[in-house]
């Protein structure tokens, strides 16, 4: 009996790690050319399995791609959430989250670049839980620095300004050094969360 239990488990562990050695090899091949662009014969061949073996472990694309994310999310940096809610104010906080999300850019980078939420649902899902989880954060600091009440378009913006599109156009489309990004956006954080106007109002308007 023990034997057997031995070999069930020894079994079970060598299909965990060839599950977890297709996902690896998907994930690189994703990277390189994108997941609308990657085929299942690909991903065997890349693995080094049979096309049979890549089915059985993930039937579905869903199923292929949440063991893709998963092993990709696993291996992201740790977002410093208590450190930059520990911040001694908003200024400090917001160069700690623009470092922090920088890092999580790097990252992600690879496979975001391809922008494929925009015609694969479950990618589309996933991002959009990865923003409302931003939102949320977004709005505990502002409201821990600013208090309740905040104006909606404040978090909106400040949301936009740390995403991954305009992170990606200043570092690769405009060729910014990573200090100058990391400088520029956290000049625009800042402009956000106290902004000025461009015009002054009617009511500041001198009498001729």
């Amino acid at each position: 009996m023990k034997t057997r239990t031995y070999n069930i488990e020894t079994r079970s562990r060598q299909q965990a790690e060839l599950k977890a050695s297709i996902a690896a090899a998907t994930v690189e091949l994703h990277a390189a050319k994108g997941a609308t662009a990657t085929s299942y014969a690909d991903i065997a061949k890349h693995a080094g399995v049979s096309l049979p073996t890549v089915y059985k472990h993930f039937p579905t694309l869903n199923e292929l791609l949440e063991g893709c994310t998963s092993h990709v999310i696993v291996k992201a940096p740790l977002f410093p959430v208590e450190e930059i809610l520990a911040a001694p104010d908003l200024p400090a906080a917001a160069k700690l989250l623009v470092e922090a999300m920088e890092q999580q850019h790097l990252h992600f980078e690879p496979w975001f670049t391809w922008r494929e939420d925009r015609v694969i649902p479950f990618l589309a899902e996933l991002f959009e839980g990865f923003r409302k989880m931003q939102t949320a954060f977004l709005e505990k600091l502002l409201a821990q620095h600013l208090g309740k009440g905040m104006r909606r378009e404040m978090v909106a913006g400040r949301e936009s300004v740390l995403s991954f599109g305009l992170w990606h156009r200043l570092v690769r489309s405009h060729g910014l050094p990573m200090p100058a990004a990391r400088h520029v956006l956290l000049q625009i954080l800042l402009a956000v969360i106290e902004p000025t106007p461009a015009f002054p109002s009617t009511g500041s308007r001198r009498k001729k």
